[in-house]
């Protein structure tokens, strides 16, 4: 439960940031930030939010269940900028990747100390 109320936390707090600041990044991805900037401060991931990590993993399909609603939705937008889109979600795959791969190195390293 702790691990849910931790998760919980960020999400209300980015929230709140893109609220206040009125920033064009969606709330859950500052807060997943803030909950990246927490991680890499305090050095390790506590019990709980490994646990219910664990648990949630193999539900996050369900997650893209709205975004693939979104695109039945929005024919004459693909249509418009359908190719745009293409080569902006294939150029995004590389840095995306590179951070992957980063913090699976840093993730080995230190599991092997």
């Amino acid at each position: 439960m702790t691990g849910l109320l931790i998760l919980l936390f960020f999400l209300v707090a980015g929230n709140l940031l893109q609220s206040s600041f009125v920033l064009p990044i969606p709330g859950s991805i500052i807060g997943m930030l803030l909950l990246l900037v927490f991680l890499m401060i305090r050095g390790r991931t506590p019990e709980s939010l490994s646990q219910i990590s664990k648990t949630l993993s193999p539900l996050l399909p369900l997650f893209i269940i709205p975004v693939r609603v979104g695109i039945v939705t929005q024919k004459e937008l693909l249509a418009e900028n359908g190719i745009a889109l293409l080569v902006i979600m294939a150029v995004s795959i590389v840095p995306g990747a590179i951070v992957c791969a980063a913090i699976m190195k840093i993730g080995r390293k230190n599991s092997a100390e």
